[in-house]
Order: C-alpha cells, then structure tokens, then sequence
C-alpha cells in the first residue's frame, strides 16, 4: 500500500497545501563559500559564523550549535543531544527523508553517514514546528543536501583539499566539482578520513579510536520547463576498522547507501511559491567486531551484524497569500530493522539469536502550518501534525524469538499529533518578543518494542523491549527577547518539556543476563512523568570594526517523577570567543567552560559524575587569490594546554584529545 501511495504522489499533482517561510525554533546552520552559520531569521534566530572549513566533522559541526551536545563513545560517530533529548525523542532526516541506523549499541547515528561536503545547510529544531518531518518530543535535525546550480552561462568549478592532525596522525582529502548549464547542474564531491588511535591530555594513548571511511555524493538537477525541475540525488558513505574504546566491541563496517528523485517546482513571485514531491530509499549495513580487541578482553568472540531499510515519500507545497504563510505537507516511510548475534564459546556450537527481531514501522503522516502577520508588530505561527504509525514483526523468526517473552499481541498501532502556537511581536526596531507552546507525542523506537537483550554499556544491564509501552506526550514551552541595535545582539531564552509516559529502564528480578559481566536485565517500561528545563544566554558584542567577541551559555536540568535526576543532561556550559580580522587573516580564539555534573543518579540511570573542565583553541586562517583562483590555509591548535577531560555525556568517561595540530588547505577553482 505505501509504495502504491510513492508512485500515485509522484505523477499526481499534491493536494493544495500551504507554506510557511519562517518558523519558531530553528536554527540554519548555513555551509556557504566562506562561513559556517545560523542564519538570522526573525524569529527565535541566533547567528554564529566560524571560518570556512568543509573538512570538519560533522559531528565538531553539530556540537558548536548552541542546545546541542554529544555523545561520545569513541573518536568516531558521536550521537547528537538536542536540550537532554535524544535517539526517538527527535527526528533526524536528510533532506527529509526518514534514515535510522542499524547499530543496537548505537555506534552510528544518522549524522555519521554524511559530511559537511554532502550539505547545503543543517536545520535544527527545538520543538514541534513544520520543519521537524515526523512528530517528536523533542525537535530534531534536518540535513538539507547541496543542490546543483542553473547558469544562463556554462561554467565548471571545483575544489580539492588537503588536512592532517598531530594527534592521531589524522588526515583527511577532499574534491568536488560541479557543472551548471542553462537547464542541467551537476555536482560530485568526495571526502577520505583516517586517523590512528589518538592521546589525551598529559600524552595517554587511547586504544582502540582509530577509524577509516569515506563519503562521496552526486546529484543532477534538470529543468524540464519554467520553474519546474527534476533532481536526482545519491551519498554513499562506507567506514572500516572503527574502533570505540567505551564499548566492548568495535566496528568492522559501516556503509550507507542513500538515494532519492525528487520533481519540484519553484516560483518566488506565484502564490504557489513551492512545490516538491520527493521518492527515497535507503540501506545501512553495519557489524560490529570484537577480533581486534586482545584475548583477554574477549571472554566470548561474537558476530552482530545490522540492518536498516527505509524508504518513503514525502509532498510538500508552499502558498503565499497577503498576510499569510502557509505550508503543508503529506510523508511517508517503512522501516526494516534486522539485528543479529552469533556467540562461539571455546568449548561447544555456536550459538544464534535475534537482538531486533525483524521489526518494521510504516509512517504515514500530514502536517500543516500557517504564519499570519498582524499589522506591523505582531505574527503568529499554528500548526499541527498528526501521524498513523504502525509497528510489527515481519518474519515468523522474529515472532517466535518475542512470543514466550510477552504476552498479548505484538503489533501496534497509534494515532500521534503535534499542535504548537508561536507568538512574535516586535516591541521596536531593535527588541523582538517571542513564546511557544506545543503539545508533542512520540511512539517508542522499534528497538524500545522489541530489542531482545541489548546491552547497555552505560548503566552495564541488557535491555528488553516492550510492546505494552505507551506513547510518551509532553507539553513544551519557551519564552524569549531579542535585542539587537549597533554592535550588541543579545538574546535570552527559557524553556521547559513537561513529560507524561517517560520511558526508562526497570530493573526485571529473576532474569538471566544474555551478556557476561552484565549486571542484571532491565526492560523498557513507562514512568509517569518528568520534567526538563533550562535557558540559554547568547550575546555578540563588536568591539571594533574587525574584533568580535561572542558568547554563547546553556543549562538544562531534568527529574523524573521520583526525583531522581535524568541522564543525558548536559550540566551548564560556557562557549567564548574572540574573532579579529587583521590584513585578511582570521585569528579566532575561543574558551570553552563546563561546570561539573554532580545531579546524577547512578543506581537507576547508571551515570556517575563528572568534574567540571576548560578548554582553550587557537585558529587562523587567510585565503589567497591566485589567477582568479583561491586557497584557503587554515591552521590552528585545540585544547592548547593539553588538558584532559571528559564530557558528562562522554561514555566511561574516556578522556577526549588532548593538544592537536590542526592543518587544513583547500583550493578553489
């Protein structure tokens, strides 16, 4: 039914449907020639410019967006945190379109099968709004792809660059080109990274971080007639020989097969502003590895592969009419989750299970929005989503693995919506007010249903599913002033999730453990409430023409309904810096400060505390214009005192880099 649904929507034009250009809580991350930034949008918007760099991770980019924290357990693929909400308390899409990984110990998270090369802009959501594709606690991240360009002129153009890192013996290589003609634009692009295990601050060398892998892209963009286009766009991205020294097993692959066609239309000065209608699919393989690991560590050599399968749809159309601004949207997805173990003891056969027993999802889901301007001063943003999801097993294997665990049927259906309101009013020319209120749902991820025995390396338990699990629902609210007159820009915000249903956990007496060492079985159940809330302050002050100083400061605090601290709450958290421009050269220097995280709870949660750090980084950077052509040198030294520390959301506590060289040449043509 969902793929009759695809190709019906692909050669029919969409319901008439609405747009909405702006929207309360987000931010862009743009990935222009020069600058990574947020783009200043009226609403709720903060700005934040760093020097060009397409050769930084992903991962550097999302942890120095503010609300955003990672988790880290290795050098490689750390999961991102939006305010102490992860995994499916958000959404992460690219180009909207749904992607789930295939790792039950979360060794790789969608941002880690794309790279800064691959991207026209990053959009972060902190709440319900149009821009977030799914319903969710939480928000969410959408990895807007690079699009081809159109040119009345034919023109190629390109770049290739070139990066090592001290520590580690890290580097990465870099090309792209890209064709634009009057009706068809090419692009291809391509990135290698390799890095050897690095040292943390005072020169311990950290077993087992190396990695390998590479992503390259292509997209073709068509125009089939005035304002209409045809797009195709496809990422493949494969890494090897990874290696997390916070777990127990490492990674022998992880590739990514990422593709879609979209039909759109474009026409800034028609009512219908935008129109695009997009097909996708996607495939993760991933396995995980212990044969590198010394045979001490290994007390039992295991294989346990994965895979992820979606694909999908989604329709959107944007009007314009006076004062309003309207937007919808009709999507789509399936899912297939498969996740597999094969144990060998020394002494006797090898033994088989399923650890996601074949579990899927089918999505169908519509949102709607609309932003009204009153007068001069005040706008309001509505809207509302509602999504029919549907969850199950799609083999008799992986029935018969569930069927002597639970009780009852195993397949689900739910109805989940969001509605939110956002007020602005612009006080004057220089202060802008803002709120949000929003109802949110979510439904458990698969591996939250049906996981059979996942370990969890945080709290040391393996983890059982449960298909009884209510949806979580919250009620989220933010408040917010703006000010920005001459050199000052200043904003400051509050924000609170007010969770029903909460899913942690429980402890399961009388269970075996399936992992040795574990520390007992806990199964995924509901709480019936808890709390979140935090603010940020955010400020740049320009001192002088070319020297700018920004700061950027987040706290978030979360209880459950027993009081008992959540995790993932990243303690409060200080970003500084200074930027000077002096001949064309950038000289950047920024301070970073996090307090100590001592509100934890570690015989439920299993975290334990985490002292507070400060860190020190040094850059600078010119470009050179050579022949109508240009190189970019950027050089620079993170932690520069070589201090070692760990992060709260860090797993273990393993300690991060310590000093590193950082060397980066990039040549455009």
């Amino acid at each position: 039914m969902l793929r009759i649904i695809i190709y019906l929507l692909f050669f029919i034009a969409p319901i008439i449907t609405i747009a909405q250009k702006d929207s309360q809580e987000i931010r862009n991350v743009m990935m222009k020639e020069i600058i990574i930034q947020n783009e200043k949008v009226p609403n709720n918007s903060k700005e934040k410019k760093q020097p060009k760099n397409l050769q930084t991770s992903t991962e550097q980019v999302l942890g120095g967006i503010d609300g955003v924290n990672m988790i880290r357990r290795g050098n490689f693929a750390q999961e991102p945190v939006i305010r102490g909400l992860n995994a499916g308390q958000i959404n992460v899409t690219i180009d909207g379109m749904a992607i789930f990984g295939a790792c039950t110990d979360k060794m790789d998270p969608v941002s880690s099968y794309i790279e800064p090369n691959n991207l026209q802009s990053i959009v972060v959501n902190y709440g319900a709004n149009d821009m977030a594709f799914g319903t969710s606690i939480g928000g969410g991240f959408n990895f807007k792809i690079k699009q081809p360009k159109l040119a009345a002129k034919e023109t190629w153009s390109g770049m290739a660059g070139l990066g090592y890192e001290t520590n580690g013996n890290a580097m990465q290589t870099l090309g792209a080109i890209n064709y634009s003609g009057e009706r068809l634009g090419i692009t291809v692009n391509g990135i290698f990274r390799q890095a050897e295990n690095y040292r943390a601050g005072g020169g311990e060398k950290i077993s087992f971080s190396q990695y390998q892998k590479w992503n390259g892209s292509i997209a073709a963009k068509y125009k089939v007639g005035e304002h209409r286009f045809f797009q195709v766009n496809y990422i493949q991205d494969e890494g090897y020989d990874i290696g997390y020294p916070a777990l127990t097993m490492d990674v022998a692959f992880a590739k990514a097969k990422i593709g879609s066609v979209s039909y759109m239309y474009h026409n800034n000065h028609g009512a219908i502003q935008h129109w695009e209608t997009k097909i996708f699919s996607n495939y993760i393989n991933h396995a995980m590895d212990d044969t590198r690991r010394p045979k001490e560590q290994v007390p039992m050599h295991m294989d346990m592969p994965g895979t992820s399968r979606t694909s999908g749809f989604y329709s959107e159309l944007q009007w314009e009419n006076g004062d309003h601004q309207l937007k919808a949207r009709l999507n789509g997805f399936q899912n297939k989750l498969h996740a597999e173990m094969t144990m060998y003891p020394d002494n006797g056969a090898p033994m088989y299970m399923l650890t996601i027993p074949d579990a899927q999802r089918d999505l169908l889901g519509f949102d709607i929005s609309d932003k009204i301007k009153f007068g001069g001063k005040w706008s309001l943003i509505t809207g509302g989503r509602i999504d029919v999801a549907h969850s199950s097993l799609f083999s008799d294997d992986g029935r018969k693995t569930l069927s002597g665990m639970h009780n009852g049927k195993l397949s689900k259906t739910g109805i989940l919506y969001n509605l939110y309101l956002n007020p602005v009013y612009d006080l004057n020319d220089h202060v802008t007010l803002y709120a949000n209120v929003a109802h949110t749902m979510r439904v458990a991820t698969l591996q939250e249903l049906y996981g059979f025995y996942l370990f969890n390396r945080t709290d040391g338990y393996d983890y059982l599913g449960n298909p009884a699990l209510k949806n979580e629902r919250s009620w989220n609210a933010s408040a917010g002033i703006i000010y920005n007159k001459g050199s000052v820009k200043l904003e400051l915000e509050g924000f609170g999730y007010f969770i029903k249903n909460y899913i942690a956990g429980i402890h399961k007496r009388g269970y075996s453990v399936m992992t040795i060492g574990a520390l007992g079985v806990k199964q995924y159940g509901n709480l019936s409430s808890a709390t979140l809330v935090g603010g940020s302050v955010n400020a740049q002050w320009k001192l002088l023409t070319d020297l700018v100083l920004s700061t950027n400061n987040t706290y978030t605090s979360g209880t459950d309904d027993q009081g008992r601290s959540l995790p993932v709450m990243s303690p409060f958290k200080s970003v500084n810096q200074l930027n000077y421009n002096f001949k064309q050269v950038v000289f950047n220097v920024t301070g970073i400060y996090s307090a100590a995280q001592n509100k934890v709870n570690t015989s439920f949660y299993g975290e334990t505390k985490t002292p507070a750090y400060g860190l020190l980084n040094i850059r600078a950077g010119k470009t050179f214009h050579i022949n109508k052509k240009q190189l970019a040198v950027n050089i620079g030294i993170d932690n520069l005192l070589d201090a070692r520390y760990a992060d709260h959301l860090d797993i273990m506590k393993i300690p991060r880099p310590g000093r590193n060289v950082v060397t980066h040449l990039t040549w455009s043509f």
